[in-house]
């Protein structure tokens, strides 16, 4: 087996019962792409994720594929920024992948993790998609991303494969 691509878990998490999300949480914009971009490189260097954006320009390209399609229809409605003095620090967007919401992307600025902010943005989105009658929520974790996979555990995503 080559060793190239990380292994990775698919989880899930049932939306019944979403409560609403902290304040401070706002709906994507157009606008964000290029900061986003910036901040998913940001927050991928030095994780077991690293490889998957390889640099600011493939970072880029990954975002760009997200809003284009590529890992399904971008849900806008249900992709959240959070922002710090204005300025956006950390982002979820969200695709229908195959019928079932899909978070392709979950990114905290280094200089803000361990704050909340990726729960936050979590539970904005599972409430968003509860609200627009979604029963699950899916992503796929890097198994060695230790910090990530708790993030998951505690908010009750399961693996399912």
């Amino acid at each position: 087996m080559a060793s190239g691509a990380p292994v990775r878990s698919r989880l899930q998490v049932a939306l019944d019962g979403a409560p609403p999300p902290p304040p401070g949480f706002r709906p994507f914009e157009d606008a964000d792409t290029a900061t986003l971009a910036a901040l998913l490189w940001d927050a991928y260097r030095g994780t077991p994720d690293e490889a998957d954006v390889g640099d600011l320009k493939g970072a880029a390209r990954e975002v760009r594929l997200t809003l284009d399609g590529e890992y399904g229809t971008f849900l806008r409605d249900a992709s959240f920024v959070a922002e710090h003095d204005g300025r956006p620090v950390a982002g979820a967007l969200v695709t229908l992948y195959r019928d079932v919401p899909l978070l392709a992307f979950l990114f905290v600025a280094q200089s803000h993790a361990g704050h909340g902010l990726g729960r936050g943005l979590i539970q904005a989105v599972m409430h968003a998609l509860a609200e627009q009658g979604h029963d699950t929520l899916t992503l796929a974790v890097t198994r060695r991303n230790r910090r990530a996979r708790r993030l998951y555990d505690r908010l009750g995503f399961v693996e399912v494969a």
